[in-house]
């Protein structure tokens, strides 16, 4: 399965947090469909989805309580394309 990474943005308080969350992300599982990675957020874990049937942003959800709010990518997310971008995650 390709992994269709979003592009983070470049500045602002989500491209920070994202890039002190890269090094703290895992891969937890994955299929034909999906992948599933764990991220370490201070104190909580937060699980990113992938999705490679779905289209656009909605290949990728958080557990997160801004993700659910905002429906748009969070830190979590593009932790988790960072990661992947740098190869700190094998999949």
């Amino acid at each position: 399965m390709e992994i269709e990474l979003l592009d983070v943005p470049e500045a602002g308080e989500l491209h920070i947090k994202a890039l002190r969350l890269k090094n703290k992300v895992k891969l937890d599982y994955k299929t034909d469909k999906h992948a599933s990675f764990t991220v370490k957020d201070d104190e909580k874990v937060h699980n990113v989805m992938y999705f490679s049937e779905k289209s656009g942003d909605e290949r990728w959800q958080c557990d997160c309580k801004w993700y659910t709010l905002q429906n748009k990518p969070c830190s979590h997310i593009y932790a988790v394309c960072l990661a992947l971008k740098d190869k700190k995650v094998d999949i």
